[in-house]
């Protein structure tokens, strides 16, 4: 009897694990509920006169503002942060409490005169999305990219792929697609325009008439181009039974979705996607049906975030720009800056020096492209021995600072103990 009921028992917890897997995406990207995110940044506060305490609290607050740029940077491309650094800064990082879920510190450290610690910090994403939108930051409806989804689909129970540009054999009309539907309705959420794509079937491209297969990136492109799109999401979705639940009459079935985003004008990948997810019921179909909707659903705000930061990074006519660089401490950081704008940056055609003097020199840059995504080339770029810090960007002209790399003490140890914190 011990041995019957055990397995009874086994069976009995395999059935809520699916059912718990069929609900977990209601619970995520319900609408009334705030999405999260876990990230572990560094924070370092400098101690005066001996006020230990009092630094750790200006560390743990200096990884905090770490962790919401963080998430910023998941919102939104360098580019735009740095040419709205200054509403960022009055709206988001100095009110970065209202974003932090809570936290707590994996390790800390005295170094020297600082005080450094990692924080492990549960930032409120959709709090933060909301709060680029009410200041201006995120694009509108006006600015964001047209898109069409041009995607295979393959459920159980049924013989042959679906397509979203193809008309059903038998009945002259095109069978709906999970996958579509899910990111269809998610990309019409945020503000996107979507397009239908019925009408490809009956169109054709520089290689002939549509295949009835998948599509070639390149051949996707043309037939989004004819759409009148600026971005397609193309890619396969297939759902497979793994399973019966014994004694249940349910069955489990995994789906798989992979899926990638590419600029109609250019062909470049905007980003890839990948997500696997089960779902259970009693008909196969259904339980795949459930499952495609949980894996779409899993990278579906994925791809809009990728979509949307890098959207309107567009490049110019060659310009000429104005570089003031200020804060040479040595000159030989001034030429190692000016050689790495010569030959490592994107976009830059010939490099002018104007005037030097004791700590600011003024450079002219022919540029192919705008002065924002050169600023945030430069301030990932890394320099040997330097940062670069930008002060200012207009239309023809960056102002930028050279600031000495801070170097952490290797006997940076781990405590024997960790402290847990929340606000």
């Amino acid at each position: 009897m011990g041995m019957k009921f055990s397995r009874t028992g086994r069976l009995i917890s395999l059935f809520f694990f699916f059912l718990c897997l069929s609900w977990s995406g209601n619970i995520v990207w319900g609408q009334n509920v705030q999405q999260t995110k876990i990230v572990e940044v560094i924070g370092t506060g400098q101690i005066y006169h001996d006020k230990v305490a009092s630094a750790r609290d200006k560390a743990i607050e200096h990884g905090l503002w770490n962790a919401v740029e963080e998430g910023v940077g998941l919102l939104i491309s360098p580019a735009v942060v740095v040419s709205h650094f200054q509403l960022l800064s009055e709206h988001i990082y100095t009110q970065f409490k209202d974003f932090i879920h809570d936290y707590k510190v994996l390790t800390e450290s005295k170094a020297g005169s600082y005080y450094r610690v990692v924080v492990q910090a549960t930032l409120l994403i959709d709090v933060l999305h909301n709060k680029l939108q009410d200041i201006g930051v995120l694009l509108t409806e006006k600015e964001l990219p047209r898109v069409v989804l041009l995607l295979t689909e393959k459920n159980v129970g049924h013989t042959w792929p679906r397509y979203t540009w193809k008309q059903n054999t038998f009945t002259f009309m095109k069978l709906p697609l999970t996958v579509e539907d899910t990111l269809e309705r998610t990309l019409k959420e945020k503000g996107f325009a979507v397009l239908a794509p019925e009408t490809l079937s009956t169109q054709e491209t520089s290689e002939g008439r549509i295949p009835d297969t998948d599509l070639s990136d390149e051949m996707a492109a043309e037939l989004a181009r004819q759409l009148g799109a600026d971005v397609v999401i193309i890619g396969e979705a297939f759902a497979q039974l793994t399973g019966n639940i014994s004694g249940t009459g349910t069955k489990s079935v995994e789906a798989k979705v992979s899926l990638r985003a590419l600029k109609v004008d250019n062909g470049k990948i905007i980003g890839s996607f990948n997500s696997a997810k089960a779902a259970v019921h009693a008909n196969e179909t259904v339980a795949g049906t459930k499952a495609l909707a949980l894996a779409t659903s899993d990278i579906a705000k994925d791809i809009i975030r990728q979509i949307t930061a890098s959207w309107g990074r567009g490049t110019r006519q060659t310009v000429l720009v104005q570089l003031v660089v200020k804060g040479i401490r040595e000159y030989v950081d001034f030429v190692k800056f000016r050689k790495t704008l010569r030959d490592e940056i994107a976009g830059i055609k010939n490099v002018y020096l104007r005037t030097i003097k004791t700590d600011e020199a003024e450079i002219d840059v022919n540029l192919q492209g705008n002065t924002s995504a050169l600023a945030e080339e430069l301030i990932l770029k890394n320099f040997e021995g330097f940062g670069v810090n930008i002060l200012e960007v207009k239309e023809n002209s960056i102002t930028l600072e050279l600031i000495p790399k801070v170097n952490f003490s290797d006997d940076w140890q781990r405590p024997t103990e960790v402290e847990s914190e929340t606000w």
